[in-house]
């Protein structure tokens, strides 16, 4: 099976090819927009609390930064290796392309079972990796931010150990912090309120009443529970969740906020006693009207694919629906808002942040919510414009809508 680089290289291909850019830019231009410009592979050693030693293999890489300095997340996972930071670095540029802000993309992490380690071990190996890293990290060239595992304690850390190496402060060097460090308002639940935003526009254009319709969402981390608790705000039924131990369903709907106390009480998921447990690959094949899957890569597949009974799937995660998944979904009229539109809601805030960083001048929740939904719905119709002209899926016109604006950026700066 390809891995998952070469995946999202197919993704690419396929849309690529019909824009005819060797013609239009020049010969290399895939070649250029297809290659990572730097990719960083190192032994990350810490020392445990116990004074054993402990090696792991830690990533960061450098995908393009023809429209800004890279940006993307940080995420310690053990399944974390070259292959996949180097998909989600490609997937990272393409997404600030579409939704028009002005950086690059990159992604990092440690292949790590960061939650069996203490909180001190936490901290020794996250600011080991930012020292490591601390020249190649900065406000202008290439600018972290918490993804699977990390979150606005890590990044907190991240910016002490850059701050101690270079001597001053620089609050832009990475995003999601906390906002006593330089945060922004709004930061947290960002990527899923811009899932939510897209669904709610989406949806508008089906002609699918939201007071009417029913949702289940794979993966109950930061995206998951913001889309869940918003969609259900927001009047729809959420009758099924899942997280990396379970998954529940309530037909009636599930309380979502009682559910995040539970969850957020220490009590597992698939234990919640106003709901019963189902097996956590099921929630994907129930008959609802929106899916959203905010777990990890490839969660629909040509094994799962024939099964999906949503109207509408909204990507919460990176790169859920595997290349051939995505013929099957397209051939049954399901349709999908594909992942480097709807999830780029976190990178969206992670910019405001950085431009208030730069500026010292911080916004309040009202106007980071307001702008957010601004850049959203503007990046969501200029695709959904280009869909319907063109009579392509959504995704082909979010890659073809990127895919142009970085390629006439690279030509324009001189770099062919």
């Amino acid at each position: 099976m390809p891995d998952v680089f070469d995946l999202a290289k197919q993704y690419f291909q396929r849309y690529a090819t019909p824009m005819d850019l060797p013609r239009r830019y020049g010969s290399s231009i895939l070649e250029h927009l297809t290659t990572p410009d730097r990719a960083i592979e190192f032994r990350l050693t810490i020392q445990r609390d116990d004074g054993t030693l402990q090696i792991c293999r830690a990533y960061r890489v450098q995908f393009n930064d023809d429209r800004g300095p890279y940006k993307g997340g940080v995420r310690f996972h053990p399944q974390v290796d070259m292959a996949e930071t180097k998909a989600l670095a490609f997937w990272m540029y393409l997404k600030t392309a579409v939704v028009e802000i002005p950086f690059g993309g990159a992604k990092g992490g440690v292949a790590v079972n960061y939650q069996a380690l203490s909180l001190l071990e936490k901290e020794r190996l996250t600011k080991r990796y930012a020292m490591i890293l601390a020249d190649d990290l900065g406000p202008n060239k290439d600018i972290p931010a918490p993804d699977v595992n990390t979150g606005e304690r890590e990044m907190g850390w991240m910016l002490d150990s850059w701050r101690m190496i270079h001597g001053r402060y620089d609050r832009g060097v990475v995003t999601g912090k906390p906002l006593s460090l330089g945060g922004s308002a709004g930061r947290r639940e960002a990527t899923g309120r811009g899932v939510v935003i897209n669904i709610t526009e989406a949806a508008r254009d089906m002609g699918m009443n939201l007071a009417e319709a029913t949702a289940a969402v794979q993966g109950y981390g930061n995206v998951g529970e913001t889309s869940a608790r918003l969609l259900h705000d927001a009047g729809v039924r959420v009758v099924a969740v899942s997280d990396a131990h379970g998954a529940i369903l309530n037909r009636k709907g599930l309380n979502i906020p009682t559910l995040s106390a539970h969850v957020k009480a220490g009590q597992p998921l698939n234990k919640f006693p106003e709901a019963e447990a189902i097996d956590r690959d099921s929630l994907l094949t129930l008959e609802v009207d929106i899916l959203v899957p905010a777990a990890l890569e490839n969660a629909i597949t040509e094994k799962n694919g024939a099964q999906v009974r949503a109207k509408l799937i909204a990507e919460g995660a990176n790169g859920p629906v595997s290349p051939a998944a995505v013929d099957m979904l397209a051939d049954r009229k399901i349709v999908v808002i594909p992942d480097i539109l709807c999830n780029a809601g976190g990178v969206t805030v992670s910019y405001f942040e950085w431009v208030q960083n730069r500026q010292e001048f911080y916004w309040p929740l009202d106007r980071v919510n307001s702008e957010l939904a601004d850049v959203m719905k503007r990046a969501y119709r200029r695709v959904a414009d280009l869909s319907q002209s063109l009579k392509i899926p959504l995704r082909e016109a979010a890659y073809r809508i990127a895919i142009e604006q970085v390629a006439d950026a690279a030509v324009r700066r001189g770099v062919q």
